[in-house]
């Protein structure tokens, strides 16, 4: 009989601490949702003011764009003319057909780095 008993005090005991465990596991959630409601609700401001920033920047590039997409435009066209036009004079000048200093100097540059590789092969 004393087993017994002793058995249905550590059934009693085993139930209240998990009934103490489930409480608590439940006051932490309700905390935890408690703090994330209450997170969330100071973030939503700074998310507003953080989109209505985005939102007043992008206004102050699109007008920038605005105002300067002729200007550039224009500038462009000069550009490519300039190009041409440098482009034609290049054309009309004569080629030298003899290779230059250098092309010379990279010749015996290669050269000298080829000579010098053949006389020490690496293995």
């Amino acid at each position: 009989m004393h087993k017994m008993e002793s058995e249905s005090t550590a059934e009693h005991e085993l139930l209240a601490w998990v009934k103490k465990l489930v409480w608590l596991s439940t006051a932490i959630l309700t905390v935890m949702a408690v703090l994330l409601i209450a997170l969330v609700a100071l973030l939503i401001p700074k998310l507003e003011r953080a989109v209505s920033t985005t939102e007043r920047v992008e206004a102050r590039f699109q007008s920038f764009a605005d105002e300067v997409q002729p200007v550039v435009g224009a500038g462009a066209g000069k550009a490519v003319e300039a190009i041409t036009q440098m482009d034609a004079n290049d054309c009309l000048k004569p080629r030298p057909t003899a290779p230059t200093k250098l092309y010379r100097a990279i010749g015996e540059r290669a050269k000298r780095f080829l000579d010098r590789d053949k006389a020490d092969p690496k293995d």
